[in-house]
């Protein structure tokens, strides 16, 4: 028999289990070399972190729902076999002992119900990792680095444990001591700025202006140098970037930033 004629005479349900296989080889792909190579969100590092805890959980259900749809599929295979498939095999060694030509008899292929089981339950599965995915990132605070800020009479310093990214804002020391920040929200109305840093010398205040106005102030409680503390503040921001700005109070104790999240 010739190539020609084995395409001819090869099962239609095949071109479909081919087809899902190209599909999956090309999805697995592709993640991959999403993965590894770009990073087209640009996640700050928490949001990172928050996503690699969820996805381990994710990858236990995925690999037990693979396993099942894999036990599935091997079972609706072998309760689709035909019996005139059996007689048809039956026939093919009859004919090879007696060398009576082949009967043409098609191969049966697998059943409709079995391509779309493989083919939905893993795209099903994708699906709830990207909506998963997706509220975690919408829902998830933005974190700013203080010492990424504009400074002015005051510096950023590094190596500093505890912090994060090991470097703060500090030397907010004086009345003209300030570090502007700018955020980024998606729509106007009223955020929280949760900030946070550390104040030893005793209570600190600074006072935090919004877009050149709306100035308030936070209050930092004395945690000793070696605790970081957290303190918010309620502020109406803009769609789009907004400048935030921390600035020494006339008291006689400072406090030195570590981050800002806007939520």
């Amino acid at each position: 028999m010739t190539k020609a004629a084995e395409r001819r005479e090869r099962a239609p349900g095949s071109l479909a289990w081919r087809a899902v296989r190209v599909a999956a080889i090309v999805v697995l792909v592709v993640s991959v070399l999403t993965w590894f190579l770009v990073d087209p969100l640009r996640l700050p590092g928490h949001v990172l972190e928050g996503l690699n805890q969820r996805a381990s959980v994710i990858g236990m259900f995925t690999g037990a729902v693979g396993l099942v749809v894999s036990m599935l599929g091997l079972r609706a295979q072998l309760r689709g076999r035909s019996p005139a498939a059996d007689v048809a095999s039956a026939g093919d060694v009859a004919s090879a002992a007696t060398g009576a030509p082949e009967p043409a008899a098609m191969a049966p292929g697998p059943r409709r119900r079995t391509v779309l089981l493989v083919a939905t339950v893993p795209a099903a599965v994708v699906a709830l990792i990207v909506l998963i995915t997706l509220a975690v990132v919408r829902n998830a605070p933005v974190r700013y680095e203080a010492e990424d800020g504009a400074p002015f009479n005051a510096m950023p310093l590094f190596n500093i444990e505890g912090a994060s990214g090991n470097a703060s804002m500090g030397h907010l020391n004086y009345p003209d001591s300030w570090v502007e920040i700018k955020v980024q929200v998606p729509r106007a109305g009223t955020y929280t700025v949760d900030v946070r840093y550390r104040a030893g010398d005793g209570d600190a205040r600074q006072y935090l202006t919004v877009n050149g106005a709306a100035k308030r102030i936070v209050h930092y409680r004395d945690r000793t140098w070696d605790t970081w503390g957290n303190a918010t503040a309620k502020v109406r921001l803009d769609q789009g970037w907004n400048t935030l700005r921390f600035q020494h109070d006339e008291g006689p104790f400072a406090a030195e930033l570590d981050y800002v999240e806007i939520a």
